[in-house]
């Protein structure tokens, strides 16, 4: 070879270098490099068909097993519809029902089945079912939700309860049923229970007074953990008032009695 061959050569060779970003002597590096890629173009087709055939068969897979969970739900649905509407006639919400609905989803997969699940209540008879959260008031939504948990107790696993106003609109024994399934539940899970009848407090394992005072910066609310004695007085100013008889003592110290 010429010397202007040479030269023309070695001038491909730095042009290569570069396209590459490599050294000259890294160019048949470089040149297995590509060729491999090439490789593997080619044989992406058949990769797509195996990936295509992998879906296929975990598609399958995935209906068949929504299908079976279709079926569960739609039996557990009518059993708690059921028992949490026999719950709610004894924590004094006659006449009201509660319906789970399986609502169908649009087509495709769907990491919790084929189905939402929607709460829809009565809370009169003759009326319609609508959705829980635009019928039902505070106190409603406790019972509801105590009712759905003492169903569920086996089941549920939030080690947290927590119930606001579920008293609201009871009194005598339904409130004493309240108080009788709140322990229930307390036999499973830790009840945090705001209430202002003597009949659920008194089947409180602890109880926690709270009160608010203004103080010349503004309101103060302060929590106290009560002792037996304190509870007792305070069990019995919930039944007579701020003055504390000794009959709303006795009648304090015989609900509390009875509560354990």
């Amino acid at each position: 070879q010429t010397t202007t061959e040479l030269e023309a050569r070695l001038s491909e060779l730095h042009d290569l270098a570069r396209k590459h970003n490599c050294q000259i002597t890294e160019l048949i590096i470089a040149k297995d490099k590509v060729v491999a890629e090439v490789e593997s173009i080619d044989g992406a087709g058949a990769s797509i068909d195996a990936l295509q055939q992998q879906q296929n068969q975990l598609s399958q897979q995935y209906q068949k097993q929504a299908k079976r969970l279709s079926k569960i739900r739609a039996e557990k649905a009518i059993h708690l519809s059921n028992a949490v509407t026999e719950a709610m006639q004894v924590l004094g919400m006659p006449g009201s029902e509660v319906k789970v609905n399986l609502a169908r989803k649009a087509e495709g997969v769907h990491y919790n089945g084929d189905e939402g699940v929607d709460f829809l209540v009565k809370t009169n008879v003759g009326s319609d079912f609508k959705a829980l959260k635009k019928v039902a008031s505070g106190g409603e939504l406790s019972r509801i939700s105590l009712a759905i948990s003492v169903v569920s107790s086996d089941s549920e696993y939030t080690p947290t309860l927590i119930f606001d106003e579920v008293d609201v609109g009871i009194s005598g024994a339904v409130a004493e049923v309240v108080g009788q399934k709140l322990k229930q539940l307390s036999e499973h899970y830790q009840i945090i229970c705001i209430t202002h009848l003597a009949q659920v407090a008194s089947f409180g394992h602890q109880h926690l007074r709270v009160s608010k005072a203004q103080q010349d910066e503004g309101a103060q609310t302060t929590v106290e953990q009560l002792s037996n004695h304190e509870r007792v007085d305070e069990v019995a100013r919930i039944l007579g008032g701020a003055t504390i008889t000794d009959k709303a003592r006795k009648a304090a110290e015989e609900m509390i009695k009875q509560s354990v």
